[in-house]
């Protein structure tokens, strides 16, 4: 029966992941960031393994989730708040981002700043542009501890 459970898990953490997809394509800004090795569809599968990451979230029913369109606004930033928020844990704990990481954090950033006259997330918005800033101070901060070490 686990072994049931995980597959369906795995099904729903792929819907996820094609319409957060569906959602950074609607955005030319966010297209442009993904020009180097990394590609949007990686990106949005590592969001929806994030979220998934305790399990499935109890807040994202199928009724809110159409696989065949983008996701909701709402729920963007609610997988993009968790998966901010689980980086800055990594970055804390001094453990380097890789390049899809680093550009959840930007595509996050970018996100926040269209989506800024949206008065129902205005709180999720300065919540992400905190952990932006927050991250990458402890960045520059661990560079600057490693340059003066040589």
């Amino acid at each position: 029966m686990a072994f049931l459970q995980a597959i369906v898990q795995q099904w729903h953490k792929a819907d996820l992941g094609y319409s957060l997809l569906l959602s950074f394509r609607r955005s030319e800004e966010i297209m442009q960031l993904f020009n180097g090795a990394t590609d949007i569809k990686t990106v949005a599968n590592l969001i929806a393994a994030l979220v998934y990451i305790e399990g499935e979230p109890q807040w994202l029913t199928k009724e809110s989730q159409d696989t065949e369109s983008p996701l909701k606004n709402e729920l963007v930033f609610k997988c993009l708040i968790i998966s901010c928020q689980l980086l800055f844990i990594k970055v804390s704990q001094t453990i380097n981002l890789n390049q899809a990481e680093r550009l959840i954090l930007t595509l996050s950033n970018v996100w926040v700043s269209q989506k800024r006259d949206d008065q129902s997330s205005g709180d999720l918005v300065e919540l992400i542009k905190k952990i932006y800033s927050q991250v990458y101070s402890i960045d520059l901060e661990s560079r600057n501890i490693i340059k003066n070490m040589k």
